[in-house]
């Protein structure tokens, strides 16, 4: 065991000293913009499940997305006549549900005066008979067109597009979510014109060259690059296509952004890069004075901002 510790210690010193990796690749919105074509704009939905609960009817979809790979919708919309703000919420890592018989996060759907959409992307929820959930981080990681998080970003992307169909929406399209929820958030906003507000919550990916190499997710990313004998420069060169701070000067919609002061998986640094970079001058970013991964959920000042910043930037009279 002392051996294997010894080797992968110095395994990591090695591929940490040779050399800087680069931020941003020099292709990376050629890449995006190809994915996009790739992805295609035409919407196929269909809807599994439909009922009323209380004030809304809600409805259960799938819908098409990247390589012909289906995701899921839990989509909650007022019974009384007008238009409304959409709102997407996607899942963090690892969550979503998968029975079509037990309605997820009702809190979030039963929201008042909105439309509330709740995205499972691929290998989430329902998806997960397509795509496992096993070995999500590492799935295709040696390869950037096959890396998991490809088809993951395009997935929000085709959820925007999807919102854009519902025909009771007055225009608004907010995206928002925690931890991997954020990074998706952060990449829909980048990537879909559409969008017209982002509340992204200790976002994922972002920063990703600091993370510590000790921990979760860098260890697995790198335990992985050593046991298929690659090199550190592959891994980031793949990596690096889907940075949070990669897509940050694409984001020109208001942006409000948590996240907590004491974070391995969203450090305050990496965040504060993030919002230094995002385009939109009209943002908003708020360190909730607390230790732990998504501890700034718990925050009542935090949830206060977020939700004077919501009305505050919603578009009126569409």
């Amino acid at each position: 065991m002392k051996t294997k510790l010894l080797i992968l210690s110095l395994f990591l010193v090695s591929i940490s000293s040779c050399y800087i990796p680069k931020q941003k690749p020099d292709n990376f919105d050629e890449f995006w913009q190809s994915s996009i074509k790739e992805l295609g704009k035409e919407v196929n939905s269909s809807i599994i499940k439909d009922s009323i609960i209380g004030e809304k009817r809600i409805t259960l979809r799938s819908i098409e997305s990247y390589e012909n790979t289906t995701i899921y919708a839990w989509v909650a919309e007022p019974l009384n006549s007008g238009k409304y703000p959409v709102f997407i919420r996607f899942s963090g890592f690892g969550r979503g549900n998968k029975s079509k018989n037990s309605i997820p996060d009702k809190w979030f759907l039963n929201q008042k005066n909105q439309i509330s959409i709740k995205v499972d992307i691929r290998g989430q929820g329902l998806s997960t008979k397509q795509i496992k959930f096993k070995g999500y981080l590492t799935n295709g990681l040696e390869n950037k067109d096959k890396y998991i998080y490809k088809g993951a970003f395009l997935d929000a992307v085709k959820a925007v597009d999807f919102a854009k169909t519902i025909p009771n929406r007055d225009g608004n399209i907010v995206v928002t979510g925690g931890s991997q929820g954020g990074a998706l958030a952060v990449a829909a906003s980048a990537l879909n014109s559409n969008v017209t507000m982002c509340i992204a919550n200790f976002p994922f990916l972002t920063d990703i060259f600091n993370y510590d190499k000790t921990k979760w997710p860098m260890k697995i990313w790198i335990h992985e690059t050593k046991i298929k004998e690659r090199k550190l420069e592959e891994l980031h060169e793949t990596l690096s296509y889907f940075d949070a701070l990669n897509f940050a000067d694409k984001i020109d919609v208001p942006v409000f952004l948590r996240t907590q002061e004491i974070d391995t998986i969203t450090p305050k640094e990496g965040a504060i890069k993030l919002f230094k970079t995002i385009r939109s001058n009209n943002k908003n970013l708020y360190i909730a004075p607390c230790s732990g991964h998504g501890c700034s959920s718990k925050s009542v000042l935090a949830n206060k901002m977020e939700q004077v910043f919501i009305n505050e930037n919603l578009i009126k009279n569409q």
